[in-house]
């Protein structure tokens, strides 16, 4: 089995123009960090993706850009870390030249613990709301199912049993369903919901749904009623639209992609890519005008902060792909550390629960 590895990047054209190509809207080298101390997480912390010595690692660093810690690092590389709900806990993927396993360690890079194990690759954990399992992709013979594993116990077992790719795994907040995007042998690929017990996966959107781990991938609103994910329109426009949980009222939003609803469901940070630019925008409520947040380069990736004050994105207005945080207004932006320059393996960036 051959697993693409991410590689490192350099220069900022080259940087915006693979993020934009990530995006799909081209159609119209970072510092090497030492290794942090032990412990755990602070509680304001960030949990992100960059590059040590050629390879992607994670790493935290505290909201105010200090306390860089690196959580990983050679022989192999780390990608996709996702804190569990109750911000003890990292998932993540580690990979080789023939593997790509998953791993749980604890908030300070400590007691990292192999979850899976072929045949196959493992991709895209994903924590149940109480944070006793994590739902994720297996790719084996040019298709992918999802599997569920206890992280404390019993071993994976399949979710779907369905002829195609099944990927972008999200739990529901209330923990009984989860959403993913199915893509059929033939065919365009949908939006599907399926219990977390299993049984049979429904459709609630058809296709084409638009799919980029991260950057395409749908996200349930924090009342667990809607969901917002991307589709597209015509021949090359891309809209960010919603859907009930039940499948009834699809609307269609604005123009954007990697939809992400604030804390209290009240407002949607969104991304809007043309050609050589990518901004920030934000919605608050539906059908309000959107509001742009960045003022140039390539951003993406927005990410809230707990309270929803704030976004950490990715930027690379400075000629590298950096971490960024900003208020919810726009104001306050700061740059607070080198990110991974490939996107190849998302999510790549998010804020410790509290």
């Amino acid at each position: 089995m051959s697993v693409t590895t991410p590689q490192c990047c350099s220069g900022a054209a080259a940087l915006a123009g693979r993020i934009l190509l990530l995006l799909g809207a081209l159609t119209a080298g970072a510092p090497v960090l030492a290794q942090g101390a032990t412990g755990s997480a602070a509680a304001d912390s960030l949990i992100f993706v960059t590059t040590v010595a050629g390879q992607s690692q994670v790493a935290t660093i505290r909201a105010d850009g200090t306390g860089y810690r690196r959580l990983t690092g050679p022989p192999r590389q780390s990608v996709g870390p996702v804190w569990s709900p109750d911000g003890r806990r990292i998932a993540f993927v580690r990979m080789s030249d023939d593997a790509a396993d998953i791993y749980v360690m604890g908030a300070g890079g400590d007691g990292q613990r192999r979850l899976t194990r072929g045949p196959g690759a493992f991709f895209l954990p994903a924590w149940s709301p109480d944070g006793r399992h994590l739902v994720f992709e297996r790719r084996l013979h040019g298709r992918s199912q999802l599997f569920v594993i206890d992280v404390d116990g019993a071993g994976p077992r399949p979710l779907t049993h369905l002829q195609g790719r099944a990927t972008a795994p999200l739990w529901a907040p209330d923990g009984r369903r989860i959403a993913f995007v199915f893509t059929p042998l033939r065919g365009d690929p949908g939006l599907y919901v399926v219990g977390a017990d299993g049984g049979r996966a429904e459709q609630l959107v058809p296709g084409p749904i638009l799919l980029r781990p991260g950057v395409l991938h749908p996200a349930w609103s924090p009342d667990g009623r809607r969901i917002a994910f991307v589709e597209r329109v015509g021949r090359a426009e891309q809209q960010i639209s919603i859907v009930n949980a039940d499948g009834t009222g699809r609307t269609r939003l604005t123009t954007g992609y990697a939809p992400a609803w604030s804390p209290d469901g009240s407002r949607l940070a969104f991304v809007v890519a043309r050609v050589g630019d990518a901004q920030i925008y934000i919605m608050e409520g539906e059908g309000t005008p959107a509001r742009r947040l960045t003022p140039s380069g390539v951003n993406l990736l927005p990410a809230w902060s707990p309270d929803g004050r704030r976004l950490a994105f990715l930027s690379s207005r400075n000629g590298s792909l950096d971490i960024w945080t900003m208020n919810a207004d726009g104001t306050d932006q700061r740059r607070l550390a080198p990110a991974s320059g490939d996107l190849g393996m998302l999510p790549i960036l998010g804020w410790r629960p509290r």
